[in-house]
Parts: structure tokens; sequence; C-alpha cells
């Protein structure tokens, strides 16, 4: 099942190759690793991902990519991890990683009024980057653990499905 996610996605390669921020890689890109569909590279991939996703940074479909050229993973699959923090899910993915890193630090959580202005990066930022960074990491690590553990297992479930499904059906050698 896993596999029918990511086949459309690998078979645009075309696509990504012309796409502006991929444009200095695409001779990299030629390879077929970044592009495979088996198990292990593509569940990496993932959890790269998500892990990614929870980075305080902006741009995190560009970090995912050029990661996953260095580390020579499936960039598809690094891509669509990151989808997870999108602009509906990141404001509260933040103040949980927030709120835990305040845990983790036996700090009391303050209240935040978000601004995205230089005055408050300047001077609401600096008390809350501990627990922030703590946080974002905690959840980095946790999401791609479990990302990675849960696609495996799909995907391995799956396999296992479809080879109990062949194995059960009559052969007809004629």
């Amino acid at each position: 099942m896993p596999r029918r996610i990511f086949k459309p996605l690998s078979r645009q390669r075309h696509r990504w190759k012309e796409r502006w921020f991929m444009r200095p890689f695409r001779l990299l890109l030629e390879h077929p690793v970044y592009w495979s569909l088996n198990r292990r590279n593509v569940t990496r991939a993932f959890a790269l991902g998500l892990f990614l996703a929870f980075s305080p940074v902006p741009l995190h479909i560009v970090l995912a990519a050029v990661s996953a050229l260095a580390l020579r993973l499936n960039i598809p699959a690094a891509v669509l991890g990151t989808l997870i923090t999108n602009p509906l899910t990141i404001v509260p993915l933040y103040m949980f990683a927030y709120w835990v890193g305040c845990m983790l630090l036996g700090i009391h959580p303050e209240p935040m009024h978000f601004e995205l202005t230089w005055n408050w990066l300047s001077t609401e930022l600096l008390p809350i980057w501990k627990p922030f960074l703590l946080g974002c990491f905690v959840m980095g690590c946790v999401s791609a653990t479990l990302g990675y553990v849960l696609l495996g297992t799909v995907w391995h479930l799956g396999l296992v499905l479809k080879y109990r499904a062949r194995k059960a059906k009559p052969r007809t050698d004629a």
C-alpha cells in the first residue's frame, strides 16, 4: 500500500528536476537511488522529512530535498514527510513543542502572543528559545521514529498480505 502512494510521486521525476530549487542539483537527480521505491530507502527518507518538519526554520521542503540528496534517500518521500507542518498545523505543533520543552526542563510554560514582527522576535522569543528548541528536537525525534516504524510495519504487512493472497490462489497450470 505505501508503494502505491509513493509511486506516482517518483514517476514525476522530470517535473521535480525543473523546479527552481532543484535546478542546481539537476545532474545529481539522474541517479536512480533518489527515486527508488524500496522499503528501506523510503522509510528512512520519510523519517528524515518528519524530523525536518519540526525544525524551526523556513523552507522545510527545500531542506528535506537537499538533505535527501546528501544522504542518498528518496526525495519525494522526504518531501512528503515535511508536509505534516503546513499553515494550519504549524502553530499548534510548535506550541506543543514549546510545552514539551517546558515540561522536560521543568519550567512553567508562559502564555505567548505570537506576532511575526522583528520586535516580537527580538524580545519575546528570547526567554522561550531553549524550551522551544528542545521541544522541537524531541518531537522531531519522536515523530521520525514513529513514522519510520509505522511506515515500515505497514509496508511489511502489505507485502505479507499480498504474498499470502498470491499463495492462496489456486494455480491453473494448463
